[in-house]
């Protein structure tokens, strides 16, 4: 399953000042309720946890990587932080290099099917 490309300005601001109230799916919820675990309190997480993220659609595929990059961003916050970086000067040219070999349609393995069924639920 791979998030929606090209979010609106509306729902950035949603996902910055409060994300549980922003209009998302609940697969996409699920994911971020999730990653917020893991990243504030990571030994509370269950297999029960786990299990929600498929009931919503995402492949084991999917959450390999949902956990990798949680993890990955906690890591990189953690250095900067540590370093007194500022990354936000960094990103354009990263984004600008990267861009054209980061092919993200093809992360997940997310089906119409699984929404709906998410969706019936």
């Amino acid at each position: 399953m791979a998030l929606r490309a090209g979010g609106t300005e509306t729902l950035t601001q949603q996902l910055k000042s409060n994300y549980r109230q922003a209009a998302v799916t609940e697969a996409e919820m699920a994911l971020m309720e999730f990653a917020e675990l893991l990243t504030v309190q990571p030994s509370n997480v269950r297999e029960s946890d786990i299990e929600r993220l498929r009931e919503v659609g995402w492949t084991d595929e999917d959450i390999v990587d949902i956990v990798h990059q949680t993890a990955l961003f906690s890591y990189m916050n953690r250095v900067s932080e540590g370093l007194g970086i500022d990354l936000e000067q960094y990103m354009a040219t990263i984004e600008a290099r990267d861009g054209a070999a980061i092919d993200i349609s093809k992360w997940g393995h997310y089906s119409e099917e699984a929404d709906e069924a998410a969706s019936a639920s």
